[in-house]
């Protein structure tokens, strides 16, 4: 058993557990387990914070509880660091800072479990949950939807997402961050956590493949 714990943080964060040595025994993705964690519509950022660190704790103590231990790894969606202008004062940033936030509850609560973490910028993990070359659908603004296509990707793979769909895709993309788990492109943002990835990835490319 090795449990991955995917994160994709926002004010209503995506999570979900996956495992894994079970993806290689079962040969599908029914095991996943996923969800989000919701916030009231308005709450602040302080509430967001506070919330989210709770909720975490209780996840990552559920899991303790019924597996015998703790993620043995955790994956987030990596941050872009945006440059607010001082022109701005007075508009609302709660979009761009929602995902920090709750990036920041949930680092602190993983160190304070001993969680190592790394997170994956979403060119990295898209290209490898979609492939080179996939074309995500367009919105009907023109802009590609990335959202839809994780949706429609992880519902093929027969991993069940949360019923409510304008939360779905918070899941969705959780999922596919876990399932990313071992691709080159992780960032590791502390020393101590280098050792227990490498060994992780290791044991991956050791353990005999089974055929889907």
């Amino acid at each position: 058993m090795t449990l991955i714990i995917g994160f994709d943080p926002s004010k209503y964060t995506g999570w979900c557990l996956y495992d894994p040595d079970r993806r290689k025994t079962d040969g599908n993705f029914s095991h996943v387990k996923c969800g989000v964690l919701e916030m009231p519509e308005k709450a602040d950022m302080y509430y967001t914070a506070d919330q989210i660190g709770l909720k975490i704790t209780a996840l990552l103590r559920g899991i303790k509880q019924d597996f015998g231990a703790y993620p043995a790894f955790a994956v987030l969606e990596q941050q872009i660091e945006a440059q607010v202008s001082m022109q701005g004062r007075g508009q609302s940033f709660a979009g761009s800072i929602s995902p920090w936030v709750a990036t920041s509850a949930i680092v602190a609560t993983l160190a304070n479990f001993g969680v190592a973490y790394g997170t994956l910028m979403p060119a990295a993990w898209r290209k490898s949950f979609f492939g080179a070359g996939f074309k995500p659908p367009v919105d009907g603004k023109g802009k590609k939807d990335w959202k839809l296509a994780c949706v429609d990707e992880c519902e093929r793979l027969g991993i069940q997402l949360p019923k409510k769909k304008t939360l779905s895709h918070n899941a969705a993309e959780a999922c596919a961050l876990a399932i990313c788990w071992g691709v080159r492109d992780m960032k590791l943002h502390a020393g101590r956590y280098h050792e227990p990835w490498l060994k992780l990835v290791q044991q991956r490319n050791e353990r005999p493949q089974v055929a889907a």
